[in-house]
């Protein structure tokens, strides 16, 4: 037998091995598929990101998924260890009136998908049970019914910042792009009590110190109309429209009454702050209770 044929024998050799391969892998793949969830677009953009995010990885990129529109997530991790491979992952998001339909992959990985798959699959309805459950207990402790070891009977303040493409998640556009950074404010109170708070007043803090007030909704808005994106306007919507969508997003709440919740967003110049601070007064003893958060 010549070199060329030896060659071209181990080359359909090596081929039909890698079929082989294929073929085997191909059946159990699929018991990690996640296709036809009866879920929402919204609930499947929030549901893939967390699960990117909790599985360790930073997101890149980020596409909403829309009905009849695929979204995508881009990410990466660096494993641990002296010499740490650097993995990336795609997911995709598939709308349809059946349900959604979400697919992840390593990129340039073959032989690895079922890892992926696999675990992207039980991160996945992890994430999904867990958010699910604290969605029943957080309205079982409002109305007063949890179960007397997880009732809470306190005020619940939850100041969380918005990074990078997640502000996609709420927005229309990309406030990062605009040089904004949103941040939710979450407020549950528990207590007997009523609270006022000045959202106004509540201050992000950055390392070196420097308190940071909010941005007005105006001053967001001419932020996001004059910003671009590779080369184009980040939106073609008008200043007057971007600040109707800032200020239907936007915390306003004066006063938290007795097992009521209140949420919404602030804006805030894009920067690295290590924390933020909001005053809650207790409407009959006229109290200030300040309250920290670290991020």
């Amino acid at each position: 037998m010549s070199s060329s044929e030896t060659l071209t024998a181990r080359a359909l050799a090596s081929a039909g091995i890698l079929l082989l391969l294929a073929g085997c892998a191909s059946a159990p793949i699929h018991q990690y598929d996640l296709v036809d969830q009866p879920i929402s677009c919204e609930e499947a953009n929030h549901l893939a990101y967390q699960t990117v995010d909790a599985m360790g990885y930073a997101v890149s990129g980020f596409q909403p998924a829309a009905p009849g529109h695929s979204g995508t997530i881009r990410a990466s991790r660096t494993t641990p260890g002296a010499q740490g491979e650097e993995q990336h992952i795609t997911v995709t998001i598939d709308c349809a009136a059946s349900g959604v339909t979400l697919t992840a992959s390593r990129d340039g990985v073959l032989i690895q998908q079922m890892d992926t798959k696999r675990g992207f699959h039980h991160a996945f309805l992890n994430v999904q049970s867990m958010g699910a459950a604290q969605q029943q207990l957080d309205a079982q402790m409002r109305a007063g019914t949890a179960p007397a070891s997880q009732q809470r009977r306190d005020l619940r303040v939850v100041i969380k910042p918005l990074r990078g493409p997640a502000s996609k998640l709420e927005f229309p556009f990309d406030l990062s792009a605009a040089g904004i950074l949103p941040v939710r404010v979450d407020i549950t109170n528990l207590t007997p009590r009523t609270y006022r708070i000045d959202a106004d007043a509540i201050r992000l803090q950055r390392s070196d110190r420097t308190r940071v007030e909010p941005l007005s909704l105006a001053a967001a808005a001419a932020r996001i109309a004059a910003a671009r994106a590779d080369g184009a306007p980040l939106t073609t919507s008008s200043a007057a429209a971007i600040a109707d969508t800032l200020a239907a997003h936007r915390f306003t709440a004066t006063e938290i009454a007795p097992n009521a919740r209140q949420q919404g967003f602030l804006y805030f110049p894009l920067a690295e702050y290590t924390s933020a601070r909001a005053v809650l007064t207790d409407t009959e003893s006229d109290e200030d209770e300040g309250v920290r958060v670290e991020f």
